[in-house]
Formats: structure tokens, C-alpha cells, sequence
């Protein structure tokens, strides 16, 4: 079975030639599963429907095709359905399970990965359990828990819920793990007990009970965790901008273009299943690649054109600031999003670069400059961002708000143009 994903992302990619056809391999079983276990090197993706049986796919690229045809991805004993380690495929190829998912015990083993879209715990189910391995991260976008269902979550494992609703009563249990949710409209509550380890043994922390009332007929989480991923990510982009040069080309702020470099390390806070924001730390350089021959004194730049033997000149600078980012995913994996993005950073430093004759053109020679650049810095920027296409993240178009150059050696507020690849 061929099928294209279909997400604003990926038609702007097929229009750049970057959209890949993906195939399914698939097999179907209407034994009734009990407990589910997920190795890990899968993205594993739980869909719930009203159907007897069970549908399993791998979905790959094209190119994986036959190997993926010879993937043994389950094993089915009794009522234990294993989902095997991936060891064949590239690692976090999608494994889509479909069908009732009216498991009594779900178990994800170290590492492993899981979304599930709609899980129903019957109130019959009193001892239903799920338990986390260490660093295993899984979603589920929609919850309704009816019973008193028990989830256990191992070192540094991730649990996030979108939505939880129904009348049960949840235990979670956090051995140096993270739980976060966005929307409670649970009658019931939910009773959190965290353990941490500062040296060898777990130690127990004051139990938190999350409760939900009903007031003027609306439901109102009295105490509730913040959405918010507490690791860091780190991040680099390189971009190319397009400078609006000075109305007199003879201008000394002439250039021919502006190569910009961003490094940085953020955190994210998830709001829902289609909004984020992520903020951290944001180191941008830029070099500009000048048009004349420049001398560097009390007064600024000044063009030395056909005075000296030819030289060559560049401009560079850095800003360390705060940037602010806003997502809106469009796939439920979080694998597609448009975003909107704020930097604001002040100067570290400013250099003019010249390679001359004095050294026969062998190595650059660096002037401090850091009063030609504006203290300030704030750029506005608007992503397409991706997890499709390998280790590039995104395509980002922005442009500063602010203008360049001090306002002491040019009054003219430059603007520019750019795109950025993210990684």
C-alpha cells in the first residue's frame, strides 16, 4: 500500500522536489491482546478503533521496502503481543498498531517510543497498568480513565497526556521521571508520588494530588502540572541575507551579501497537541562581505578604493540574547509546524577583517569594531519546520527589526532580507 503525507509541509517540500513516497508493509491478527510490550528503534503509533481485529504496519521510505518485508516487527504468544526491537530499519521508523485497544497492561522496555491517540480504561479495570522504561517517552493524546489504573515511570522516562477526562482515580509513580498533561477535565483525581535520586537509593517526596471541580457548571484543575519538556535541545542554522545597501553605492556600508551563523540551547513548553513555545539561549554571528576597500578610524568606515594595493574586507559581529519561538503543529507526531519567532540579543563584539599585501594575502588581520554595530539586536522570523528530511529541521525567512549600524556612524536603518536552514 503507497501512500503520501499530506501536511502543508510536505506539499511546499514536493514542490521543492524533497517529498518521498513512503510504503506500508502490513499484516492483520483478531486475537484479543491482554498485555502489549514495545522494544525500542520504533515509533510506535497506538491508533484506537471499534474493529475485531488488529492492523499492523511498517511504514518506511521506498527504499526500505524490501527490507522491510523481511522485518519480523511482532511476536504473538496468547494474549502478548511484543512489539520486537528494531534492528534492521533506520531507528524511529513509524510502526502503526491499529484496532480496540483494550489492553489491561501496556509495557514500553528502555528507550522505547509510543503515541497513542485514544485510551480507554473501563472501569472494570481496576488493576490496569502501565509501565515506563528508563528514557522510554510516550503520548496520549486523548485519555479517559473510568477505573484506578497504575503507571509507573522509570529513570528519566516522559509521560505526557493532551487531554485526560472520565471519573477514575490514576496513580503515577515518578522515579526521576517527568509528567506533564495539558487539559484535566477528570470528576476524579490524580494521585502523583515522586521519588528522586540524589545518591543511591529512590527518596520519596510528599505525594501531589491533582483535582478537578466543577464550577458554575465549567471544570477548573485546582493544581496541575506545567506542559513543559524539561530537557535541552540544541540547536545551529546558517542563513544568507540580502542587505538593502546605502541610495550611493560608493558607501562604505556597501556589501555584497551577510552570511549569519545561530547556536543555541532552548527548552520547550507544550501548550496542546497543536501549540509550543520554545525560549533559551541564542548565540548569532554575522559576516558581510563588503563591496569597497575600507580603512577603519575615529570617524567610522572609510572607503580607500584605488589608494592602497588591492585588499579585501569584511565586517563581523555577535549578539548573545533570548529568542522566543511560537509553533503551531500541523501532524500528530509533532513531525510538521509553522512557526513565528522573536531574537532579541545584545552585542558581544565587532571586528573589521582585511587581507592585504603586508602578508601576501596569507592571513587576515583584525581590528576591534564593535562601536559600528548597534548595541541591540531584534529579528523577527516565520519557519516551515520538519523532521522528514534528516538532520535539516526547517527552512526559516527573517529579517532585523533594528537598524544594523550605529546610529553615531550612519543614520540610514538597513534592512535585510534572509532564509536560514535549520539543523
Amino acid at each position: 500500500m503507497k501512500r503520501i503525507t499530506l501536511s502543508l509541509l510536505l506539499i511546499c517540500l514536493t514542490a521543492l522536489g524533497f517529498a518521498q513516497e513512503e510504503v506500508a508493509i502490513e499484516q492483520t491478527f483478531d486475537q484479543p491482546i491482554r498485555l502489549l510490550r514495545i522494544d525500542k528503534g520504533w515509533n510506535v503509533q497506538l491508533m484506537h478503533r471499534n474493529t475485531n481485529d488488529y492492523r499492523l504496519a511498517v511504514v518506511v521510505p521506498e527504499q526500505y521496502a524490501g527490507i522491510a518485508s523481511e522485518v519480523q516487527a511482532c511476536n504473538l504468544t496468547g494474549d502478548t503481543l511484543t512489539i520486537l526491537k528494531n534492528n534492521m530499519l533506520p531507528q524511529g521508523s513509524i510502526l502503526e498498531l491499529e484496532g480496540p485497544l483494550n489492553f489491561q497492561i501496556i509495557v514500553l522496555y528502555n528507550e522505547a517510543k509510543a503515541v497513542i491517540d485514544h485510551l480507554v480504561i473501563p472501569e472494570k479495570h481496576t488493576n490496569y497498568e502501565i509501565y515506563l522504561g528508563k528514557k522510554s517517552e510516550t503520548t496520549i493524546h486523548h485519555l479517559v480513565s473510568n477505573g484506578e489504573p497504575y503507571i509507573n515511570m522509570s529513570n528519566e522516562s516522559q509521560l505526557t497526556i493532551d487531554t485526560i477526562q472520565g471519573s477514575g482515580k490514576p496513580t503515577i509513580e515518578l522515579y526521576n521521571a517527568e509528567f506533564q498533561y495539558g487539559t484535566s477535565l477528570l470528576e476524579g483525581e490524580i494521585l502523583v508520588k515522586e521519588y528522586e535520586r540524589p545518591a543511591r537509593f529512590y527518596e520519596k517526596k510528599n505525594p501531589k494530588v491533582i483535582k478537578t471541580e466543577i464550577i458554575d457548571g465549567q471544570p477548573v484543575t485546582k493544581e496541575r502540572y506545567k506542559v513543559w519538556d524539561a530537557s535541552l535541545a540544541f540547536g545551529a542554522g546558517i542563513g544568507f541575507r540580502k542587505h538593502q545597501n546605502p541610495v550611493d553605492f560608493n558607501s562604505p556600508f556597501t556589501n555584497n551579501g551577510i552570511l549569519s551563523f545561530n547556536l543555541g540551547l532552548s527548552t520547550q513548553f507544550r501548550f496542546s497537541d497543536r501549540w509550543s513555545l520554545m525560549t533559551g539561549l541564542l548565540y548569532n554571528f554575522n559576516r558581510y562581505y563588503m563591496a569597497h576597500q575600507l580603512k577603519l578610524n575615529e570617524n567610522g568606515l572609510e572607503s580607500i578604493d584605488g589608494q592602497t594595493p588591492i585588499q579585501k574586507n569584511e565586517l563581523a559581529n555577535g549578539y548573545l540574547g533570548v529568542p522566543v519561538e511560537l509553533f503551531f503543529h500541523f501532524a500528530e507526531p509533532w513531525k510538521s509546524s509553522l512557526s513565528l519567532d522573536v531574537f532579541f540579543g545584545h552585542r558581544l563584539h565587532g571586528l573589521l577583517r582585511t587581507l592585504g599585501p603586508d602578508d601576501n594575502y596569507k592571513e587576515w588581520q583584525l581590528e576591534k569594531a564593535t562601536s559600528l554595530f548597534n548595541p541591540w539586536k531584534l529579528e523577527v522570523g516565520l519557519s516551515i519546520n520538519t523532521n522528514l528530511i534528516g538532520f535539516i529541521h526547517g527552512f526559516r525567512v527573517f529579517t532585523n527589526l533594528l537598524p544594523e549600524y550605529n546610529k553615531a556612524v550612519t543614520t540610514e536603518k538597513f534592512r535585510s532580507i534572509g532564509i536560514e536552514i535549520k539543523y
